[in-house]
């Protein structure tokens, strides 16, 4: 193979590799700017509604639910799966919302990482098979 075509291959490699560390770079900071929000909810829980039954009338009500007790009670040390928000538009609702929402879209941008890096080992694969012509 012609050294022209070589070096022409190598460039390539070479730019690719900076593009794809370039957007796993920039998914990253995407990712600490929403966790610095503060506002991110734990992995494994949803929003659940549930209808409330009272003496006149049924009310709908809402409460974030986890696939394990990791939300503290009133009794110190104990824990459980389910904490109350209230009716639908309460500011412990809304804030649920968003925080389930910005969770989701830190899991998004992970899965995209995680495809990018599995594009890198791609390369480094081809990088080898250079090498060795």
């Amino acid at each position: 193979m012609s050294r022209d075509i070589t070096a022409s291959r190598q460039d390539d490699l070479a730019t690719r590799t900076d593009q794809l560390i370039s957007t796993i770079e920039r998914l990253e900071q995407e990712i600490k700017v929403l966790q610095a929000t503060g506002l991110v909810a734990p992995p494994g829980c949803w929003i659940v509604r549930y209808l409330a039954k009272g003496k006149r009338s049924a009310y709908w009500y809402y409460k974030l639910q986890a696939t394990s007790a990791i939300f503290p009670t009133k009794t110190k040390g104990k824990y459980t799966k389910y904490q109350h928000l209230g009716k639908a538009g309460s500011q412990a609702y809304l804030m649920a919302v968003l925080a389930v929402a910005t969770r989701a879209k830190i899991e998004g941008l992970q899965r995209a990482i995680d495809t990018l890096l599995q594009g890198s080992a791609d390369l480094m694969s081809e990088a080898e098979k250079y090498k060795q012509d």
